[in-house]
């Protein structure tokens, strides 16, 4: 007895022993952060195999795009009980290392860190952000493990992160590489604050001087983030972080497990129509804290961090996020109606200026997302996962709202993608198709191959009118046929010889013409263009009549024709109609969650 009871507590302590072995320890050193350099020492424990073969992911996670983040590592080596292991480079993200059986070992390489506004990794004398996916290699066995992060850093920096904290300053305990991979770390000078909501801790870092008032950001976001009660019905943390960069040049942000980063030009925060860009963005990365990071499409579960990870439902993780940040915003009154209509008006407007919606459909862009192209030509032949993600995701919340009489709404959709499809689970479109049968008792396949496998055909004064509005133009009356103004076609920008053409929109008078980007335009009808715009001259002619265009391509002096087109005059707007009826004013109000606005003239 006395024996077995032996045995059984040595099987115990072997096991124990063996989970507390089971763990991997990082220790990053800033060593000189002038010049963007960082140490990177991995102690990884012991496997029963003789090779072990460490990989760097080649992109990040909420950016579809292969980064090649492996160009920034040097130095490499590795040892065991201070001996040198051999090891090779096998792929450009790749090092296998030989001789590791039944031993610890320590994996030591420099990491170049200048990629601000890629937000993967950065590191200057005032701060570092890592993006823990774009500095820290792993294993296929290391992955599930514990990891230990260490940093050292200059005196008086603070370091905040998502992850948990350790016993140490500058530490941070990841109970696995995924999470690791998606909790970045700003490190560095910076304004801290937090707060609390409804029984969850926030936090809010700063780095960088500007004109933002963080008084002012701490209040908008204790409302914003109360309001995701209104989509879904739980919290899938218990803390988390808004990271946000003060700065120049760089721009843009990214959702993380449990936390944000957020980056802005330093004077771009006082002005109101700055200041919501920066709450509308605050609001799609919290957004992204269920829709990808707690639910996400097949193809994407669990993460492949060496390849692209294709889905055709990258728009609804995407574009389905850009529609629901307005949500957060206008159940908090963090936005008025006329705000909320005025951005919904550009993106009309950007849809209308968009060939490429007759070219791509948007379940064929969440496929190519990993090549997307911007610039000329994806306007022209391309559609985006954010812009018309976001358009086929008001088409389908009008659509729930029609359908159930305005007891469900797009909002249901995601609530129960959320209930029943968390990670490690995932959907695909079966799973998305049956939730809308769920919730409106109506099949949607005919609906589904119109609109995502097809080409969406919205008619936005119809779709409009069920929340009473309507389409007007800054320069014409309410009701009123909008004015013409000439219209050709093309974007440009100043050049020391005229004006060069950045884009020419595809069957527009430019594109007829046979006008292409590059081309540096220097006349209208014979008449100089330097100093002036093309906005500008074109208000001495009427639509329809032919131009000539002096311009140069390759240095060779051309001319062409072009006849003018004609487009209503002025901006876009969405206004109500003169008498909205009961059943408008509902419609808005379940949309919204706004009163109806008042008619304006």
């Amino acid at each position: 007895m006395r024996t077995c009871v032996m045995s059984i507590f040595l099987f115990f302590l072997a096991v124990v022993s063996q989970h507390a072995f089971a763990q991997v320890k990082v220790n990053i050193s800033l060593i000189s952060p002038e010049h963007h350099l960082a140490n990177v020492d991995i102690i990884f424990p012991a496997t029963a195999e003789d090779t072990l073969t460490l990989y760097l992911p080649t992109w990040r996670t909420g950016r579809y795009q292969i980064l090649n983040l492996a160009n920034g590592i040097r130095n490499f080596a590795v040892t065991a009980d201070n001996t040198e292991l051999n090891w090779r480079k096998t792929a450009k993200d790749s090092w296998e290392i030989s001789g590791v059986k039944n031993q610890v070992i320590k994996v030591s390489y420099q990491v170049y860190a200048n990629q601000l506004s890629y937000r993967t990794r950065h590191i200057d004398d005032s701060h570092a952000f890592l993006d823990n996916s774009t500095v820290i290699m792993y294993s296929k066995h290391s992955r599930p493990e514990e990891h230990i992060i260490s940093l050292q850093v200059p005196n008086k920096w603070r370091s905040v992160s998502g992850l948990a904290y350790g016993s140490q300053a500058h530490q941070f305990i990841a109970p696995n590489y995924d999470v690791l991979a998606d909790s970045p770390i700003e490190t560095g000078i910076n304004e801290f604050h937090h707060f609390t909501v409804a029984g969850r801790n926030y936090e809010l870092v700063i780095w960088g001087q500007g004109n933002y008032d963080s008084k002012k950001m701490l209040n908008d976001l204790k409302i914003m983030v109360k309001q995701s009660k209104h989509i879904w019905q739980d919290y899938p943390f218990s803390r988390y972080v808004f990271m946000v960069h003060a700065t120049s040049g760089a721009r843009g942000a990214t959702e993380h497990l449990n936390s944000t980063i957020i980056q802005g030009s330093r004077f771009q925060f006082s002005q109101r129509k700055d200041y919501l860009d920066f709450l509308l963005t605050a609001a799609h990365e919290f957004v992204h804290t269920w829709n990808v990071k707690q639910y996400r499409p097949k193809g994407l579960v669990p993460y492949d961090y060496q390849q692209e990870n294709y889905s055709n439902l990258l728009w609804l993780a995407e574009g389905s996020t850009s529609y629901l940040q307005s949500q957060l915003l206008t159940r908090g009154d963090l936005i008025t109606s006329k705000e909320f209509l005025d951005k919904l008006a550009k993106r009309i407007t950007g849809y209308l200026r968009k060939p490429g919606r007759d070219s791509q459909t948007i379940a064929q862009a969440s496929f190519d997302a990993w090549i997307n192209e911007s610039g000329d030509y994806g306007n022209n032949h391309s559609v985006n996962i954010y812009s018309e993600g976001y358009l086929v995701s008001w088409l389908l919340d009008f659509d729930i709202l029609t359908r159930s009489k305005l007891k469900k709404s797009y909002r249901d959709v995601h609530n129960l993608l959320y209930k029943h499809h968390r990670i490690p689970k995932s959907y695909d479109e079966a799973d998305v198709l049956a939730i809308l049968k769920q919730i409106t008792g109506e099949d949607y396949n005919a609906w589904w191959q119109k609109n995502i496998h097809g080409f969406a055909k919205p008619d936005f004064n119809q779709l409009l009118s069920k929340a009473g509005l309507t389409i007007k133009y800054s320069n014409s009356a309410s009701g009123k046929k909008a004015k013409g103004q000439a219209f050709t076609g093309v974007k440009t920008k100043k050049h020391s010889h005229g004006l060069m053409v950045t884009h020419v929109e595809k069957n527009s008078p430019a594109w007829r013409a046979g006008l292409t980007t590059d081309d540096i335009i220097i006349a209208i009808d014979d008449l100089r263009l330097v100093g002036d715009t093309m906005a500008n001259r074109l208000k001495d002619f009427s639509p329809e009549q032919s131009v000539k265009v002096t311009f140069f391509r390759r240095d060779q002096l051309m001319n062409q024709n072009m006849t003018l087109a004609k487009i209503p005059k002025g901006k876009l707007m969405i206004v109500p109609v003169t008498k909205a009826s009961k059943k408008q004013k509902a419609f808005f109000n379940a949309w919204t969650g706004l009163p109806f606005p008042m008619s304006r003239g």
